[in-house]
C-alpha cells in the first residue's frame, strides 16, 4: 500500500518508481511467457527491428500477465490512486524500435479524454542512454500539459535535451505514471523489451463518460494498426472469468456498459487499441 507521501508525490508530479517488485521467478516466467506469445501472434511478420509488436497478453496461454492486472501489488495501488471503482484496460507486451518523441498517452482535457494510470516494467536494465522512460514531472497538469502542447515541438530540442527526469531501471522494477504525463525514451535499441498494466478512473461525470466511451471506440482500432487485424485484447478466456473472480467481474462489467466491449470483429473476438497508437509508445 502507498504512504500519504508517495500518495502526494504521484498526484504532484505524476508518477512513482518502485524498485524490485518482482522476483527473479516471476521474471523467469514474465521471459518465457513474453517470447512464446510474441512468436506465436507475428508468425506472419517476425520482428525485424524496423517495426514495433505489441501484444495483449490476457488469454490462458499467457497466465501469469492475465492475473497480474488483479495482483495488489497494481490494482491495490490503482485504487488508492484514483478510486476503488478504478477498472483495468489491459496487460501487455511490446518490442520498441528506435526512440520514442516525446507525448502524453491521454489529453489532459476532460472533454476529449480518459485518463488513468500505466504500470510500466523493462525486461533488460535501461538507463538515460539505452531507453529508458522520461517522464517530465507535473505534465499531468495544467497549464504545463498544454504548454508543452503548443510549444515543445518548436523548441528543437533533441529528447534528451528537454529537462526531465530519468527512470533508471533494472528487470523487477515498475515505474507508475499518470497517463497524462508527457514522456519519452532516448537512445534504445531495436528491440526494448516492456511490458504495461493499465488501468483508468471510472468517469464520474456525463463528460468524462463520453470521454471514456470515445476512447474505448478508438481502441478497436489498435490491432490493426499493429498488424494483427481480427485479433484481441480482451480473450474470450478472459472476459468468461472462469475462477469467478469479484474484482475482475467489475471490471467486465464496467468495459462493457461503457463500451470496450463493442468492438467484436468478424472472428468474434473483442478487440482493444489505443487512439493513440501511432505516437503511444515509451
Amino acid at each position: 500500500m502507498l504512504t500519504e507521501q508517495q500518495i502526494k508525490h504521484f498526484n504532484t508530479l505524476g508518477f512513482l518508481v518502485f524498485r524490485q517488485v518482482f522476483s527473479q521467478d516471476e521474471l523467469n516466467i514474465i521471459h518465457e511467457e513474453f517470447e512464446a506469445a510474441m512468436a506465436s501472434a507475428y508468425r506472419h511478420a517476425p520482428f525485424d527491428g524496423t517495426r514495433r509488436h505489441w501484444l495483449p497478453m490476457m488469454g490462458p496461454e499467457t497466465p501469469f500477465f492475465a492475473e497480474l492486472p488483479e495482483d495488489s501489488r497494481f490494482c491495490e495501488v490503482a485504487e488508492q490512486l484514483y478510486g476503488d471503482d478504478v477498472f483495468f484496460v489491459v496487460s501487455d507486451a511490446n518490442r520498441y524500435v528506435g526512440n520514442t518523441n516525446w507525448h502524453p498517452d491521454h489529453n489532459v482535457d476532460p472533454t476529449q479524454d480518459c485518463y488513468g494510470v500505466k504500470f510500466a516494467y523493462y525486461l533488460e536494465p535501461v538507463d538515460a542512454e539505452s531507453g529508458a522512460l522520461r517522464l517530465i514531472p507535473g505534465s499531468h497538469k495544467n497549464p504545463l500539459h498544454n504548454d508543452l502542447r503548443e510549444n515543445l515541438n518548436e523548441l528543437g530540442l533533441e529528447i534528451c535535451d528537454v529537462p526531465g527526469y530519468v527512470c533508471k531501471s533494472e528487470p523487477g522494477d515498475v515505474v507508475a505514471f499518470d497517463m497524462r504525463c508527457w514522456h519519452a525514451s532516448w537512445g534504445g535499441n531495436d528491440d526494448r523489451r516492456m511490458c504495461t498494466i493499465v488501468y483508468y478512473n471510472n468517469p464520474k461525470t456525463a463528460v468524462e463518460d463520453a470521454a471514456t466511451r470515445n476512447r474505448a471506440r478508438s481502441n478497436a482500432k489498435s490491432p490493426e494498426h499493429f498488424n494483427r487485424p481480427g485479433e484481441s485484447l480482451y480473450d474470450p478466456h478472459w472476459v468468461a472469468n472462469p475462477t469467478s473472480s469479484e474484482r475482475r467481474q467489475r471490471w467486465i462489467d464496467r468495459l462493457r456498459e461503457l463500451g470496450f466491449l463493442d468492438a467484436i470483429s468478424s472472428f468474434g473476438i473483442y478487440g482493444w487499441g489505443s487512439e493513440t497508437t501511432p505516437t503511444e509508445n515509451l
